[in-house]
């Protein structure tokens, strides 16, 4: 609502500004259009009276002297009278000058008027925008400040976020180091652990392949042993061992 005041109290001393250069240049306008000289730079007077002497000239050729210059006269004092009345219209007449000073009156009233009642708005007008454009520039230079703070925050943020991130790869590529020397160990220990496995398996083999082969030899060694007895053994041999069994019996009882 202020802006569109102050827009119409512009828009009032603009057009009582305009009005005036109008009333004047129109009093002046019509003065130069009565008053104005000819093309060769001759009065009004002078060119009107040209074309009447002209025009004499003719009649007297055509018609004879007399009739040619009592037309000639009257023309000749037609327009004199003419070239009487424009040059009464050059000079400003009392009327005008009444008209132009009315009208400085009204336009000097007008001013008057819009100087009382429209310094102050105005002046308040302008007081205010003013303030206005002092606190828009003020609250843009904040911003520039504030946007300028949160640039440097974020660039601190930006280059810390890229150091721990360095710092991440770094920790990263050390414990991948350190996981890697604990796969190759446990690695060799689980083949060292097969190895010994199976090494034992090998052995508890052999040597139960030993044991097996070692029953099958005395068994073998027993049948062959019994047999080569029963084959080389007489009738005596046989009364004897029983004899000595059964005195070890009877002994034992």
């Amino acid at each position: 609502m202020k802006k569109v005041k102050q827009i119409a109290r512009k828009s009032a001393l603009v057009t009582a500004a305009l009005w005036l250069t109008l009333a004047v240049g129109s009093v002046w306008a019509s003065d130069a259009v009565h008053g104005a000289p000819g093309v060769e730079g001759a009065p009004v007077t002078d060119q009107v009276a040209a074309p009447a002497a002209d025009h004499a000239a003719a009649v007297v050729e055509h018609g004879g002297e007399g009739a040619a210059a009592g037309h000639g006269e009257a023309v000749v004092g037609e327009h004199g009278a003419a070239a009487g009345h424009g040059a009464v219209h050059n000079s400003l007449s009392p009327e005008k000058l009444k008209d132009l000073g009315l009208r400085v009156m009204n336009f000097v009233a007008l001013m008057i008027i819009l100087i009382k009642f429209g310094a102050k708005p105005i002046g308040s007008a302008l007081s205010g925008r003013r303030k206005q454009v002092k606190d828009d520039l003020e609250a843009v230079e904040a911003k520039k400040v504030e946007a300028e703070r949160s640039y440097k925050e974020f660039s601190a943020k930006l280059a810390s976020v890229e150091k721990d991130v360095g710092l991440i790869v770094e920790k990263a590529i050390a414990q991948a180091e350190i996981e890697k020397v604990k796969i190759i160990e446990r690695a060799e220990k689980m083949a060292e652990d097969i190895k010994r496995q199976a090494q034992m398996a090998v052995a508890n083999e052999v040597t139960a392949a030993r044991r097996m082969l070692k029953n099958e030899i005395a068994d073998q060694a027993a049948v062959m042993a019994e047999a080569l007895i029963i084959k080389n053994l007489t009738a005596d041999d046989q009364v004897k061992i029983v004899e000595d069994y059964l005195d070890k019996v009877g002994a034992i009882q």
